[in-house]
């Protein structure tokens, strides 16, 4: 258990780092640093860029490891319109139904809010806020 809020933490580290444009698109990202920066092995480093790919914030690269996400053009078009898509669709959610009924849209609907935000950089031209999934992963998480 603890190694998995390990992961989790070393994640939230490097989305904040991605999102903040510390770590700009198209760097190279070196597990063994990050490691040594973080005072851990590279396996729970490696299983955070790991979730970080599956965000879309990380690319691999074939034997070259990983590198922070570089969006084209089209990429950001197409995040957008889902942000507005999902941003739609939540209003509607949030009217029929309970709270809390949504998980799912908001936790894709902030998925695809940090990939504009990476594309955009840290002053992004429309507020961007965490849902609930994304944010209470934050606050369980250790810190680093």
């Amino acid at each position: 258990m603890q190694s998995h809020s390990l992961c989790i933490a070393i994640a939230n580290k490097l989305r904040e780092r991605i999102l903040s444009h510390r770590l700009p698109p198209g760097s190279d990202i070196n597990d063994g640093a990050l490691a040594q920066e973080f005072g851990v092995s590279r396996t729970p480093v490696r299983e955070a860029m790991k979730l970080l790919c599956h965000e879309g914030l990380l690319t691999a690269q074939p034997r070259r490891g990983m590198t922070v996400t570089h969006l084209t053009a089209a990429q950001v078009a197409e995040a957008q319109q889902l942000c507005t898509l999902l941003a739609h669709h939540l209003a509607q959610l949030q009217r029929q139904q309970p709270r809390g009924c949504a998980e799912l849209t908001e936790h894709l609907h902030a998925i695809a809010q940090a990939r504009l935000q990476l594309a955009l950089g840290p002053a992004p031209r429309t507020p961007l806020t965490i849902s609930a999934p994304l944010t209470e992963h934050r606050r369980t998480a250790l810190a680093l």
